[in-house]
């Protein structure tokens, strides 16, 4: 029999790449769609380049044609511009790649009969509040990155209601682990201590739910498997799993042996600033059976001394 065959975009970014071998551990056979931007780095998946069960596509999805491939069974889609700052004034080109570039990619799932869809998306739809985020909350977002993810839920669902495309979407918390874009928090704050720099923080403080990046790619995988079209997926940690930014910047300190108070430095809030993105996750657990096991008090000490030691070369 042969293998099932998953297009995966954005496979050479953060979360892709943790996709990436999930995927190839579980047997099947991914044709891998990237265009190698900002958010990518060959470093990534250079352990996966001569799998036979691995085709790599360096090509924007905005410009990728349906007779590129030959057979489809599901598409992940996770290629996006992430990152919120960058995103107040590349609107251009947050628009090109997480919107365009979609509804390309669904007009291809359209024509390949694939079996589902799963668009990745963020807990930033929903913006600020101190309500937990369900699945069926209100989308409002605030900055130009989820305005974009936003966007693109929507016209994929307008797809999935006029032409049957076989659309699921998860929604993610913030994620850490191995392999992530040095400007995302985590990173940032091992880079900037190991230098000697004091670490930026905003003025305000800021509450988010910190999802392992293995437990967010079983739970998009889980919804490739098991999840219902035209459902949507809260992937969020446990509470337990909430923190502040500035606590999470000092258990970094105190694994590093740096003084917290000295390290740091207060900066403007950016524009638009959410507070707090909290989401309730039963949904996932029980139609998924998926386990978000990872506590970010277990595993931030190991993700810490591997950007050190990264940082530290």
């Amino acid at each position: 029999m042969s293998k099932e065959v998953v297009l995966l975009t954005g496979f050479a970014g953060f979360i892709g790449s943790q996709i990436l071998r999930d995927l190839l551990s579980k047997g099947y056979f991914v044709i891998g769609l990237d265009n190698l931007s900002e958010g990518s780095n060959p470093e990534n998946f250079k352990d996966f380049i001569g799998n036979p069960d691995f085709f790599p596509i360096f090509e924007d999805m905005c410009k990728v044609e349906s007779r590129t491939f030959k057979k489809i069974d599901y598409i992940i889609n996770c290629g996006a511009q992430s990152h919120v700052d960058r995103s107040f004034d590349q609107y251009e080109k947050f628009i090109s790649s997480n919107v365009l570039g979609p509804i390309n990619l669904a007009k291809i799932a359209i024509e390949k009969k694939v079996k589902k869809f799963v668009q990745v998306s963020t807990d930033e739809v929903f913006a600020d509040s101190e309500q937990p985020f369900k699945e069926d909350s209100r989308h409002s977002p605030q900055n130009a990155y989820a305005s974009s993810k936003a966007a693109a839920e929507l016209f994929l669902d307008n797809f999935r209601r006029a032409f049957g495309l076989p659309l699921i979407i998860t929604n993610g918390a913030n994620t850490y682990g191995f392999r992530q874009l040095e400007e995302k928090i985590i990173p940032l704050t091992v880079k900037k201590l190991v230098s000697g720099e004091k670490v930026p923080l905003y003025e305000t403080p800021a509450q988010r739910m910190w999802l392992h990046v293995e437990d967010h790619s079983a739970g998009i995988i889980a919804a490739m498997e098991k999840g219902i079209i035209g459902e949507r997926y809260c992937l969020a940690p446990s509470e337990e799993n909430e923190l502040y930014t500035d606590a999470l910047v000092k258990k970094i300190c105190d694994i590093l042996n740096k003084d917290f108070a000295k390290s740091k430095e207060k900066v403007k809030d950016r524009p638009n600033y959410d507070l707090r993105y909290y989401m309730l996750n039963n949904k996932a657990c029980a139609q998924l059976g998926w386990n978000p096991l990872r506590k970010i008090d277990d595993e931030l000490e190991k993700v810490v001394n591997h950007y050190r030691e990264k940082f530290s070369v």
